[in-house]
């Protein structure tokens, strides 16, 4: 088990190597074959898409390996706030009911004060004893040491506590206040149910079309909407029954995402946000059908809806 730690530890200092630079992180897979080499796989695809396919190889190791580490960027609170943070998840063919979680939280390189990584903390032991927790923290930093860029990141950008992080600081290079971002994370909700519930009723097909659509690898190029999701899928279905049980002023709340776009991002990057949204909608409409899978996919009401989001976001095609 100490080796399959050491070698999560090596992926999570390549992995901090990468943000430190102010990449979004594509989430990895790390393995640990029977001779003791290491395989890295990068799941180049959707966050949601992501996020599963990671869990389940780990989950589902043969024996040609000793264990895995899936090693994915989120946000984490802290007593100082919401920062930025890799979790990794290691997992144990030798005994399947033994699972570790890592947490480093870090600075994202666009802070005004440049990157800086925090002090490693263990979220999660399961099947471990406290005792135990010196040699599994041992293992790992030996993993984190033994990385070519160790030298620089743990000591030239080490800082042992998070300073004050009262906003968030994404791809986008820009902050936003705590409600502000709340109100962009509700975002492609909103879109859905303005879109979905237009001709009086939410359907399967659209529901399963909203859930595809998050993990779309070109919705996903717009650094904002990347960001966005990255943060509320572990939490759709819980947002989904929120924002069902909530009579909307759909008007009024693009009205405030248009000003949330265009009083933080550029001119661009605020018309893109803007797209992306769009593109959810545009989604879910088409997978509607029509009659049998003929006729117009999207009807009237629905073409309504996307003119009312293109017209209150101040879309610029």
């Amino acid at each position: 088990m100490k080796n399959v730690l050491t070698m999560a530890g090596n992926f999570a200092l390549h992995a901090a190597s990468s943000v430190s630079g102010g990449e979004t992180l594509i989430p990895i897979v790390g393995l640990l074959k029977s001779d003791n080499s290491q395989q890295m796989q990068r799941l180049v695809m959707g966050s949601v898409e992501a996020t599963a396919i990671g869990e389940n190889r780990i989950t589902e190791l043969g024996d040609e390996y000793k264990g895995g580490a899936f090693i994915k960027d989120g946000i984490v609170t802290l007593d100082t706030g919401k920062t930025d943070c890799l979790i990794i998840d290691v997992k144990f063919t030798e005994d399947t009911s033994k699972k570790v979680q890592f947490l480093i939280p870090y600075r994202n390189a666009n802070h005004e004060k440049g990157f800086a990584i925090h002090r490693l903390k263990i979220s999660e032991a399961d099947g471990f004893s406290p005792e135990d927790y010196d040699w599994i923290t041992n293992a790992f930093f030996d993993g984190l040491e033994s990385h070519p860029e160790s030298e620089k990141i743990l000591n030239g950008q080490y800082e042992d506590q998070a300073g004050e992080c009262n906003s968030y600081f994404g791809d986008q290079n820009t902050e936003f206040s705590i409600d502000d971002f709340n109100k962009l994370k509700q975002a492609p909700f909103l879109i859905f149910f303005l879109v979905a519930a237009a001709d009086g009723k939410v359907d399967k097909k659209e529901l399963t079309e909203f859930i595809k659509v998050l993990s779309n690898p070109e919705l996903l190029e717009d650094a904002l909407m990347n960001r966005v999701i990255t943060n509320i899928i572990n939490d759709i279905p819980t947002m989904i029954a929120d924002m069902a049980s909530r009579e909307l002023d759909y008007i009024s709340e693009l009205g405030i995402l248009q000003n949330i776009a265009d009083n933080n991002l550029s001119e661009d990057e605020a018309n893109q946000f803007k797209i992306s949204l769009f593109r959810i909608g545009k989604n879910i409409a088409e997978a509607s059908g029509g009659f049998f899978g003929f006729g117009s996919k999207i009807s009237k009401e629905e073409k309504a809806a996307l003119a009312a989001i293109a017209l209150c976001l101040g879309i610029k095609l």
